[in-house]
C-alpha cells in the first residue's frame, strides 16, 4: 500500500509541475518586495509607530530592520541548501519533522491567502476615492471583484506577467514616495532638517515606548521571504533567491528609514502627535509641501501597490498550496498544474474564492468597510505568519546544528543559535503585543481565531500522521534542487 501511494506521488509530481528555470533574480526580487507593500506601509503604518515613539518612529524601524535581517538569515541559509515551492514548509518539515513543516505550512499559507482580502480591499477602496474626484461614483466592493478577475489572470498565464508587472509599479511607488521625502526635507520641514528622529531624547515614552513602536514596524517587513517559493521556478535557485531575499530586506530598510525620517522631519518633533493621529499622513505631507496632484498620483500608487501585493500574496499561497497538495498534506487536487501554463490553477482558485467569501461576509454580516476589513484581517494573518516566523526559526537552530561538520568555524555556531534566538523573541513579542493590546470589535477576536486555526492544523496533522503515517514521512522532501 505504502509503495503504490509513493508511486502515486512520483508519478503526480512528474505530470504536474511548475515552469522551470523561467525566472530570473529581478523576478524574485520582484516577489519579495510586492508583497512587503512597501508604499502601502508608510501610508498606513507610520501612524501607528509614532504614537509610542513620537518623532523617533525611525529608529523603531531600524530595529525592526536589525530583526528582519536576523530571521532573514536563517531563510537564507535554508534557501541556499535547497529550493523548493514549499518555502517555510519545506524548511520547517526538514529541520523540526514533518508533522511540524505541516503545521507551518498550514498557518502560513492560510495566513497569506486570508491576507488577500485586506490589501485588495485596500487598493478597491483607494481607486474608489480616486475615481470619486472625477464625480466618477463606483463602491469600492465593485471593483474589488473586477480586481480580482484580473488578479487571476495575472496568476494563471505567466508567473512572469506577476514578477514584472509587480517590479514595475513597486518601482514607481517608491521612487514617488522617495520625491516627496526629498521635497520635504529641501524645504526643511516643519522646524529644519535634523537628526532628533534618530535621538532616544525624543522618546516620548522613553525605550519602552521604542520597543512598542518597533512591534507595529516589524509587521511592515512581514513578507520579504515571499521568492523562497519561487525556487522551482528561478534559474540557479540556491544563488538567487537568498540574494533576493536580503536585496528585499535591505530595500525595506532603506526605504522605510528615508521616508520615516522625512516624515517625522515632515511633521516636526513638536507635532508628533498629529503624526499619530494621521489616518493619511503621506496625503496631508503631500497637498503640505508639494501639491494635490502628488497626493493623488500616491493615492494611485498606494492602491497599485496594494493589489501587487495581492498578486506576490496569491503566488505565494498557490504554490505553498501546490508543494503541500503534491506532498499530499492537503488533498492531492492542489498538486495539479495547467497542462499549457504550468500554473497550480487550483492553488490560485481557492485562495480567491476564500477572498471573495470572507469580504464578502466581513461587509454584508459584520458591515465592515474596507479599513475595517484592513485592521481585522492584517491582524488575523500576521498572527498565523508570525507563528510560521517562530517555527522556522526554531527549525533553523535544529536543522543546521545538526548538519554542521567539523571544522566549521565558531562563529557561525554562535550565529545559527544567537540570530534565530532574537528573530523568536521578536516575534513573540509582537504576538504578545497584539493579544495584550485593546482592540476594538472585531479585532479583538482575531487572537482567538488564529489560536484555533493553529489547533485545526495540530489536529490534522495528528490524524495524519495516524491514518497516513508513509504519506506523512513525505512531507517537505520533494525539492526543485538541493
Amino acid at each position: 500500500m505504502a509503495t503504490e501511494e509513493t508511486s502515486q506521488t512520483e508519478e503526480t509530481s512528474q505530470q504536474h509541475t511548475l515552469r522551470k528555470g523561467v525566472l530570473r533574480i529581478g523576478d524574485a526580487i520582484a516577489q519579495s518586495v510586492a508583497l512587503l507593500a512597501l508604499v502601502m506601509g508608510v501610508a498606513l503604518s507610520t501612524s501607528l509607530a509614532a504614537g509610542p515613539a513620537g518623532s523617533a518612529v525611525p529608529l523603531a524601524y531600524i530595529i525592526a530592520a536589525l530583526g528582519s535581517l536576523c530571521l532573514a538569515y536563517v531563510i537564507i541559509r535554508f534557501t541556499r541548501r535547497m529550493a523548493s515551492a514549499g518555502g517555510i514548509y519545506t524548511y520547517v518539515a526538514q529541520g523540526l519533522g514533518p508533522q511540524a513543516g505541516f503545521v507551518g505550512g498550514w498557518m502560513y499559507a492560510s495566513a497569506f491567502a486570508f491576507g488577500i482580502s485586506f490589501t485588495l480591499a485596500i487598493a478597491s477602496e483607494y481607486l474608489s476615492q480616486l475615481l470619486s474626484n472625477f464625480q466618477i461614483s463606483v463602491h469600492w466592493l465593485i471593483i474589488f471583484c473586477i480586481l480580482l478577475i484580473v488578479l487571476f489572470l495575472f496568476a494563471f498565464f505567466d508567473i512572469r506577467i506577476s514578477t514584472r508587472t509587480q517590479l514595475v509599479l513597486a518601482a514607481l511607488g517608491v521612487v514617488l514616495v522617495l520625491v516627496l521625502a526629498a521635497i520635504i526635507l529641501v524645504k526643511g520641514g516643519d522646524s529644519g532638517v535634523s537628526l532628533i528622529p534618530f535621538s532616544f531624547g525624543a522618546l516620548p515614552e522613553g525605550l519602552p515606548g521604542l520597543f512598542s513602536a518597533a512591534i507595529f514596524s516589524f509587521t511592515s517587513f512581514i513578507g520579504f521571504e515571499a521568492a523562497a517559493v519561487l525556487g522551482e521556478e528561478t534559474t540557479n535557485p540556491r544563488k538567487a533567491i537568498p540574494r533576493a531575499i536580503l536585496a528585499a530586506v535591505i530595500v525595506g530598510a532603506v526605504f522605510y528609514i528615508l521616508t520615516t525620517y522625512a516624515m517625522s522631519i515632515g511633521y516636526g518633533a513638536a507635532h508628533a502627535g498629529a503624526w499619530a493621529k494621521d489616518q493619511s499622513p503621506l496625503d496631508t505631507l503631500a497637498n503640505r509641501y508639494a501639491n494635490s496632484i502628488l497626493a493623488a498620483v500616491i493615492d494611485l500608487m498606494v492602491a497599485f501597490t496594494a493589489f501587487i501585493a495581492s498578486l506576490a500574496g496569491l503566488n505565494l499561497s498557490s504554490r505553498m498550496l501546490y508543494a503541500m497538495g503534491r506532498d499530499g498534506g492537503l488533498p492531492r487536487v492542489f498538486g495539479i498544474t495547467h497542462p499549457r501554463y504550468h500554473s497550480p490553477w487550483v492553488g490560485i482558485l481557492v485562495p480567491l474564492g476564500i477572498t471573495l467569501i470572507l469580504v464578502l461576509g466581513l461587509v454584508l454580516g459584520a458591515k465592515l468597510d474596507a479599513f475595517g476589513i484592513f485592521g481585522f484581517m492584517a491582524t488575523t494573518a500576521s498572527l498565523g505568519i508570525l507563528l510560521a516566523y517562530i517555527l522556522v526559526a526554531v527549525s533553523g537552530i535544529f536543522f543546521f546544528l545538526r548538519s554542521r561538520k567539523e571544522g566549521d568555524h565558531i562563529i557561525m555556531l554562535v550565529l545559527d543559535v544567537l540570530l534565530p534566538l532574537i528573530a523568536i523573541v521578536l516575534c513573540g513579542a509582537t504576538i504578545y503585543s497584539t493579544i495584550t493590546a485593546p482592540a476594538p470589535p472585531p479585532i479583538n477576536y482575531a487572537p482567538y481565531i488564529a489560536l484555533a486555526w493553529l489547533v485545526v492544523g495540530i489536529v490534522l496533522a495528528v490524524v495524519l500522521s495516524l491514518v497516513r503515517a508513509e504519506r506523512v514521512r513525505q512531507f517537505g522532501q520533494i525539492l526543485g534542487e538541493g
